[in-house]
């Protein structure tokens, strides 16, 4: 009988400390490894952007961005993890497609003033061929095209890390007063736990990462040589 009660308390022992550690593990994992806003900027560190103030889901577009020593900075526009019914909704043309920057940074009043210097972009011709990292374009200098389309609509074209009162940082363009973000535009908020903990460190380590489809290159090939 004694054997049997003793049983019975080592295994309601047992599921209490099962419990306490379930209990304890989801604590952990709330406190230490879910993605928080960031409140301080290093430099070397990848930080990624989530559209408005949330954390990008798995088929969620994003940023990345980087900050180097030398006051130059990486921005990365990642639209390739959307389903493939996500893309050309009521026919707007949209694929899936990377676009980075590079460029220099200056900090004013706790914002990080940002100046691209160079730029290029790739597109895929569908999620299948993400995969395959197959693209159907590649182009360099686009900074230019979306310089005049942002410029149509009386927008500032470069982005600026706001810091906001909260002492979070956002990636956004500049409202009409130009000392804040616009809020009716797309930002994104910077939270600390990335996906990708490196970036290319140049527009041709980028451009290798991709195989181009015949067409494709051939076309590029031609523009190249006018």
């Amino acid at each position: 009988m004694k054997n049997i009660f003793s049983n019975k308390k080592a295994i309601i022992v047992l599921i209490a400390c099962s419990l306490i550690t379930i209990i304890i593990a989801i604590i952990m994992k709330i406190t230490f490894f879910k993605p928080k806003p960031i409140t301080e900027i290093k430099t070397n560190t990848v930080y990624i952007g989530g559209s408005r103030s949330e954390y990008p889901d798995n088929d969620q577009s994003r940023y990345y961005i980087e900050f180097k020593d030398n006051k130059t900075f990486i921005l990365m526009y990642d639209d390739t993890r959307r389903n493939e019914e996500n893309y050309d909704e009521d026919g707007d043309g949209s694929k899936p497609r990377l676009d980075i920057y590079f460029g220099e940074y200056e900090i004013k009043n706790g914002n990080y003033i940002l100046k691209t210097t160079d730029s290029a972009g790739v597109s895929f011709k569908n999620t299948m061929a993400v995969a395959k990292k197959k693209i159907n374009y590649y182009g360099r200098g686009i900074f230019e095209i979306e310089k005049y389309v942002l410029n149509q609509y009386g927008h500032n074209a470069e982005r600026i890390i706001f810091r906001t009162g909260k002492r979070e940082y956002i990636l956004g363009y500049q409202d009409n007063s130009g000392n804040y973000y616009d809020k009716n535009d797309y930002y994104y908020l910077l939270f600390n736990k990335s996906d990708i903990k490196k970036l290319p460190i140049s527009i041709e380590e980028f451009r290798k990462q991709f195989k181009m489809d015949k067409k494709a290159e051939q076309d590029r090939i031609a523009e190249q040589n006018r």
